[in-house]
């Protein structure tokens, strides 16, 4: 008997296949896809957001930009501002009508403010004015006008021209008879001890309009002011610079040297009613 091979089974024979592999969850397209803005909000390009919303440094530049703009511009409105309310700023008005005349009436209240008067004017210098601050060229024409008689410029306007003439005489007729006063009294006033500080430095005579200058002694108004006339800018009394120019009235000496001389007057009656008797 031949021997019969068992029969194979077609499925065991077959290889094994691998498991398959589980089936992946599926994949919610509405979650991979961007969130999308509300209704009638539109979102704006990240391009111009970013060009909209610039830099620090860029927003630095920017400011001190605009502040130096702000300054210059500042700047310039202050230099073409005017200097000031020049009728609220009025100095003497010989010295305002000087100005005026030259052009230069934006100086009125750095004269008024030095109290410059029009019998102090004639006696400053190239020099005494810019230390006041003036342009040079401006300082020139001041002194040219006020010291060129030669030349046909007018320097005061005719009222006050004849209001300075009329003044200036009378402080000479005064002046004259205040001196003839004191001859007459000579020999009263030797019997009689005259206070020192009566005693105007320069002329050496008991003072009729006593004035104080920079360097705080007291002089007789007509006698600085030749003094100051002849360009001097020192002390009569004790040679040293003076500060400035002004010259200040001194009513307490005037008041006390009007005093005195008037009990000269009295002690001359007296002695004249002795000498009668």
């Amino acid at each position: 008997d031949v021997a019969v091979p068992p029969a194979v089974d077609a499925a065991a024979a077959e290889p094994a296949l691998p498991p398959a592999s589980p089936e992946s969850p599926p994949v919610d397209a509405a979650a991979t896809e961007p969130a999308l803005p509300p209704a009638g909000v539109e979102s704006p390009p990240v391009e111009a957001a970013a060009a909209e919303s610039p830099s620090p440094a860029r927003s630095l530049v920017a400011e001190d930009a605009s502040e130096a703009g702000t300054e210059e511009k500042k700047e310039e409105e202050e230099e073409d501002a005017p200097i000031g309310d020049l009728d609220a700023i009025r100095g003497d008005p010989g010295v305002d009508a000087v100005l005026v005349h030259l052009g230069l009436s934006a100086l009125i209240p750095r004269f008024a403010e030095q109290l410059i008067d029009a019998a102090t004017l004639p006696l400053l210098t190239v020099d005494d004015l810019q230390t006041m601050a003036v342009p040079p060229a401006a300082a020139r024409a001041i002194v040219e006008a006020v010291r060129a008689p030669a030349k046909k410029v007018v320097t005061l306007n005719q009222e006050e021209s004849f209001k300075v003439a009329v003044h200036q005489s009378k402080i000479e007729g005064e002046l004259a008879d205040h001196r003839a006063d004191l001859a007459r009294l000579r020999h009263v006033l030797a019997r009689r001890r005259v206070p020192e500080s009566y005693m105007c430095p320069i002329s050496c005579e008991i003072m009729l309009d006593p004035i104080v200058a920079a360097d705080g002694h007291t002089y007789e108004r007509r006698c600085i002011e030749e003094w100051l006339a002849t360009g001097a800018r020192t002390s009569p009394a004790t040679n040293a610079p003076l500060a400035h120019l002004n010259l200040t009235p001194s009513h307490a000496f005037k008041s006390l040297i009007t005093e005195f001389l008037e009990e000269m007057r009295e002690l001359e009656t007296a002695l004249g009613d002795e000498v009668k008797s």
